[in-house]
């Protein structure tokens, strides 16, 4: 065996290692969004489960160019969307287990990209609010958000990384936005 040969192999053996599963940072609450529902004088509810629904925008775990991205709660990235309500809920002081209001829903879309110049995420769930059995609230939300990026992975995927939880923040802000929403859990 040449040196060349050797050297292509050993190089070959690190690149296979390199490819790891990362896990995605911890949900860090919005502000924003808990003042939202301090404001909205919402009864305590009760934060569901968030199924996740398997698909090539949908994926899991989440692909992030030679690596992935797995979720930190949970089996899903729905259960990250659930455990990131039930937080911001809490810190509102607004979350009952006991209640017979329930947000629950289900992850459509958790797609990220990690391109050269600029990363983005986009988040898609429906959102179903009920009240002792019957649904009051069912609608789909959308979020995206961009990042900057680079050619280079070790800077591109620890930038969308970092950046990925801020898709979710942006997706709860926009269903504690909608009044149909805010109504369903007054």
């Amino acid at each position: 065996m040449t040196i060349f040969t050797r050297g292509l192999g050993l190089a070959g053996l690190a690149l296979s290692m390199s490819a790891c599963s990362l896990v995605a940072p911890p949900y860090p609450p919005s502000l924003d969004n808990v003042q939202t529902l301090k404001t909205a004088a919402v009864s305590p509810t009760k934060a569901g489960s968030f199924e996740s629904v398997s698909g090539s925008k949908n994926r899991y775990p989440i692909p992030l160019r030679v690596d992935s991205m797995r979720s930190p709660v949970g089996h899903s990235f729905g259960d990250y969307l659930a455990s990131a309500l039930t937080q911001e809920l809490t810190m509102a002081g607004k979350l009952s287990p006991q209640s017979d209001v329930e947000v629950k829903g289900t992850l459509l879309e958790n797609d990220v990209s990690v391109g050269i110049a600029k990363g983005n995420a986009t988040v898609s769930a429906r959102f179903v609010v009920t009240r002792s059995g019957t649904t009051h609230y069912d609608q789909v939300k959308t979020a995206r958000v961009e990042w900057d990026s680079a050619f280079a992975a070790m800077i591109a995927i620890p930038n969308a990384v970092s950046a990925y939880p801020t898709v979710f923040q942006k997706l709860l802000g926009e269903l504690y936005a909608d009044p149909a929403f805010i109504a369903a859990i007054q």
